[in-house]
């Protein structure tokens, strides 16, 4: 995802005492990768026309006796019905399941380990091959735990990666915890506004997502304030009670990042929103900007 550069550095390119604070924060402003795997079929499944699914799949079993040999075929440690659900094909799914395929069951090569067919098809657009893996259509199987993270974050968090805003409403509608953390630093809301879905955003909210993501490596405020070109995301933000007075690790609110680059309309926006700053002498939009830029001319100092 391309990066969108605003005003100018917004560490005035000084030296620092701390560069163990300094590069914290660097490391932060970076995107983080999506938490998806893009699988390539395997020799032993390719990407069916409608209504081919699953001929496909029991032609290839033709004459190998037991059905379930299907399963012993592996690429990359993830099986056949990782593959079909990750591609939303929906019958094949219904087939392999039928034959004993284990929705539980999760990879084990690199860098699918710990992920499951169930989360794998979260990244999908097809939402029945979601509903069904989760156990809503498909008897006798009892489903899989809406919440399950096998260390690559919940199926909520996978589908709010990869802008499913279809599959995150589904698994919503099942109770999916929408604050649930990915190794103790995302969360669905963050990576929904990461990669700038606001159908996602929405979704989350309304299910009760903490929209100033506690716990978080820094509120989504301040994430969207520190990039630029979320102007959009910092209004809605707002409108649904984030709060612009929390800080992120080196005491800076969001309105001082956005006065950082020079973005006067969201200063405008914060300003109001924003208790008074006791080191900013003139407490105006253009003071807050103009004591922004002066402090960014300072070295950062660990206290």
């Amino acid at each position: 995802m391309n990066q969108t550069k605003e005003g100018g550095s917004e560490t005035g390119g000084k030296p620092t005492t701390c560069p163990q604070r300094r590069a914290g924060f660097a490391a932060a402003r970076k995107l983080p990768p999506r938490r998806g795997w893009a699988m390539a079929p395997p020799f032993m499944y390719s990407r069916p026309a409608d209504g081919e699914e699953s001929r496909i799949v029991k032609s290839f079993m033709k004459g190998n006796g037991d059905p379930s040999v299907i399963f012993s075929f592996r690429m990359n440690g993830v099986s056949v019905l990782h593959i079909a659900a990750c591609a939303g094909h929906l019958e094949v799914c219904k087939y392999l399941v039928e034959l004993g395929g284990d929705v539980n069951a999760t990879g084990d090569g690199a860098p699918f380990i710990g992920m499951t067919p169930f989360m794998a098809s979260a990244q999908s657009s097809d939402v029945p091959t979601v509903r069904m893996l989760q156990g809503n259509r498909v008897p006798p199987f009892k489903g899989v735990p809406v919440d399950i993270d096998c260390g690559h974050g919940t199926p909520l968090y996978l589908a709010a990666t990869n802008e499913q805003d279809k599959a995150l409403k589904i698994l919503l509608d099942h109770h999916a915890n929408p604050n649930n953390m990915v190794n103790g630093v995302l969360s669905p809301l963050m990576s929904s506004l990461v990669y700038r879905s606001l159908k996602c955003m929405k979704l989350l909210i309304k299910a009760g997502a903490d929209v100033n993501c506690r716990g978080s490596f820094m509120t989504p405020l301040l994430f969207a304030t520190s990039r630029g070109s979320y102007i959009n995301y910092i209004q809605f933000l707002l409108k649904a009670g984030a709060d612009p007075n929390i800080p992120d690790d080196l005491g800076r609110l969001p309105i001082e990042l956005a006065a950082l680059r020079d973005c006067k309309e969201e200063v405008e926006m914060l300003f109001p929103l924003t208790s008074p700053i006791p080191n900013v002498p003139n407490w105006s939009i253009e003071g807050v900007i103009s004591h922004a830029k002066f402090e960014q001319k300072k070295p950062i100092v660990c206290r």
